[in-house]
């Protein structure tokens, strides 16, 4: 688990720094993108998160992504709608079957948006409940896109599931206690290519503060950089760390 005594390196970059990023690289072309409308469920991500994800899907021209928490699935189908031809998403979450159904205290709203582990609990039952059904509702093509791997991801071996070196855009948005974030990352790290981009959610969220702090500490002697009026934080690894340079 990464601990460190220095002050957090998050740099806080607006979003049109990556919008301005497509325009120069893409000069010629309108950049368009697909997206469903925001789910008004507890959990999802808002239509400024989702464009800057695939800002920097189509920035880094990723084709290999893993996501830690399928969830709904609204962010692998995102993902797998926006990809290049050929690209594929792998996205993993628990076992269903495993998720105890009881685990949540109660359902009312102020409970579930104040307690970073009874939202845990209710988003874990949720899916339990109704599965990722953005993905089995997408178009065939987006559905053959996408795999789904059911483990806990703090189970999860990457060199024993020949998932090292494999990926070049991997999202974090599965377990939001500090030791779950942290081996998420470090495996997230072992997967990565050399050229990658791995981005967090929930950093700076007024529930899940597990993982501000993990990110805050993550980030003492990397380049990591928050977008702000989101939940997003990231870090380009290999080329890309020039990726936003002027």
């Amino acid at each position: 688990m990464p601990t460190t005594t220095s002050a957090p390196q998050v740099s806080a970059i607006r979003p049109k720094v990556l919008f301005q990023k497509v325009e120069t690289t893409f000069p010629d072309a309108n950049i368009m993108f697909s997206v469903s409308i925001p789910s008004s469920a507890i959990g999802g991500m808002t239509l400024l998160e989702s464009s800057i994800l695939v800002s920097l899907a189509k920035l880094t021209g990723a084709q290999a992504f893993f996501e830690f928490g399928t969830y709904m699935g609204a962010t692998s189908v995102l993902l797998a709608s926006n990809a290049p031809p050929g690209a594929h998403v792998t996205t993993l979450d628990l076992p269903p079957a495993e998720i105890d159904l009881t685990a949540v205290s109660g359902d009312t709203a102020a409970l579930i948006l104040q307690n970073d582990t009874e939202n845990d609990n209710y988003l874990r039952r949720q899916f339990a409940e109704k599965g990722a059904f953005y993905i089995d509702r997408a178009p065939a093509d987006v559905q053959s896109a996408i795999t789904r791997l059911h483990l806990d991801s703090r189970k999860l071996d990457p060199q024993a599931q020949q998932l090292s070196g494999q990926f070049d855009f991997i999202f974090i948005d599965g377990g939001h206690d500090y030791e779950t974030v942290a081996i998420d990352t470090a495996n997230a790290l072992a997967m990565a290519k050399p050229d990658s981009v791995i981005l967090w959610h929930d950093y700076r969220s007024k529930i899940h503060g597990d993982v501000t702090r993990f990110v805050d500490d993550f980030s003492g002697d990397r380049a990591m950089i928050h977008v702000e009026n989101t939940m997003l934080a990231f870090i380009l690894n290999g080329n890309f760390k020039h990726l936003l340079a002027q």
